[in-house]
């Protein structure tokens, strides 16, 4: 006689009937066949219909998992995370940039300089298990970050989760993404200090640098009494940027060959900017960001000047310089980004603190733009697409074409073409 015939694969068994245990609760299994292998479950309640319903429930949340899965529903969202930096480490088409900001707001900082309590996925959520992450979960982890002032990190925050979630969908541990369902960032667009309200503090600012650079006490900032001399250099920067736009990871990466003061016109090529490799630190990367940002840009005097007065400090002073850079640290190493902003805090004072390393690059956007009335002559001043330039750095209301004759005539009820 033929045998029973097989369970369809992807069904479960009838479950069984509710069954006392000597604990006193009551336990109901069920068998679910999948492709792999026979799996039981098997769910406990204080009564029979608890644990019948508890067993109900498991079976509507099941998902059939190989064996050797890399991810389960158990898995943890850091262990979720190491998987994606890993991932992405190995895609050749990421950059070691773009790993690290993604490390940075997933690991906590063991720098003794860095802030414990700084909100990182490790010390938040990273302990939570793959089917704790529901949308409601992670929903009120990103408000709970803008509630602190953090918007940018929160969306960060939700960029990463985004793809550590897509693991889990992609492995079949679930079925979507719950990053899809959280409540979306509302776009605001606060007055842009730095574009159009103030563009007329960079003579007060540089002046400031200056004073700075000089040892006096400045609004926020005490002058200086003892130890290492304060860094010129930070002047020369702000020349820097503030003539050319270029982005504070491209100044450092600045080539003393690729300058020219000598030619009719002074110029400096960008042929590339720096990166962060862990275990390494900042390296130049020898192509820009983007494929726009490989350019030649003139210099106006003031820049010009800064970096005759950069390079002889380097002659003068004999600094140590093996990566032929225009800004080497003080062991002839590449400048980091990150150490230097703290100079600039301090010299930025109370006065300036809305003043970043980026403010003056969309100033420049912004006053090429409002000078010539083309935003494509800005953005390629910045290494942009128009369309980024425009959206990111200009600060201009568009004008309107000239319709003027057009409504007149209608006002008067005169004739369109008199």
């Amino acid at each position: 006689m033929p045998g029973r015939p097989p369970r369809p694969i992807g069904t479960f068994s009838t479950p069984s009937k509710p069954r006392r245990q000597p604990n006193g609760t009551w336990r109901t299994t069920v068998r679910y066949y999948g492709a792999w292998r026979i799996t039981q479950i098997g769910r406990c309640g204080a009564t029979p219909s608890e644990a019948a319903n508890r067993l109900a429930e498991a079976m509507r949340d099941f998902r059939d998992i190989s064996a050797d899965a890399p991810v389960t529903r158990t898995t943890t969202l850091m262990e979720l995370a190491r998987q994606l930096l890993t991932a992405m480490r190995r895609d050749p088409d990421i950059g070691p940039g773009l790993v690290e900001d993604y490390r940075r707001e997933i690991e906590v900082s063991h720098d003794r300089r860095a802030k414990p309590d700084t909100v990182k996925i490790e010390n938040t959520i990273g302990r939570l298990q793959i089917w704790q992450a529901t949308t409601g979960v992670l929903d009120r982890h990103l408000k709970e970050i803008v509630s602190h002032g953090h918007r940018r990190k929160a969306k960060q925050h939700k960029l990463v989760l985004r793809a550590m979630m897509q693991i889990a969908v992609r492995d079949d541990v679930l079925p979507i993404n719950p990053i899809s369902g959280v409540d979306k960032f509302r776009r605001t667009r606060p007055p842009a200090r730095g574009k159009v309200v103030d563009m007329d503090a960079l003579p007060a600012f540089r002046s400031q640098v200056s004073a700075w650079a000089d040892g006096d006490e400045i609004p926020g900032t005490p002058g200086y009494v003892c130890g290492p001399a304060r860094d010129r250099t930070m002047t020369w920067v702000v020349d820097v940027i503030t003539g050319t736009g270029i982005r504070p990871q491209e100044v450092f990466a600045l080539l003393i060959e690729e300058i020219n003061l000598e030619a009719q016109t002074p110029f400096l090529d960008v042929t590339g900017t720096l990166v962060f490799e862990p275990g390494v630190g900042w390296i130049r990367k020898p192509t820009p960001k983007s494929e726009n940002g490989w350019r030649r840009i003139l210099l106006p005097e003031h820049t010009t000047e800064a970096i005759a007065e950069a390079l002889r400090d380097l002659t003068v002073n004999r600094r140590p310089n093996p990566k032929g850079v225009l800004f080497p640290a003080r062991n002839g190493s590449f400048r980091s980004p990150d150490n230097f902003g703290r100079i600039w805090r301090a010299a930025r004072g109370d006065n300036f603190a809305w003043v970043t390393l980026r403010t003056f690059r969309r100033g420049v956007a912004t006053a090429v733009d409002s000078a010539t009335g083309d935003p494509e002559r800005a953005a390629r001043q910045l290494g942009n697409t128009v369309a980024v330039a425009k959206t990111h750095y200009i600060d201009r209301p568009e004008t309107a074409p000239d319709n003027r004759d057009i409504l007149e005539h209608w006002a008067r009820g005169a004739p369109e073409n008199p």
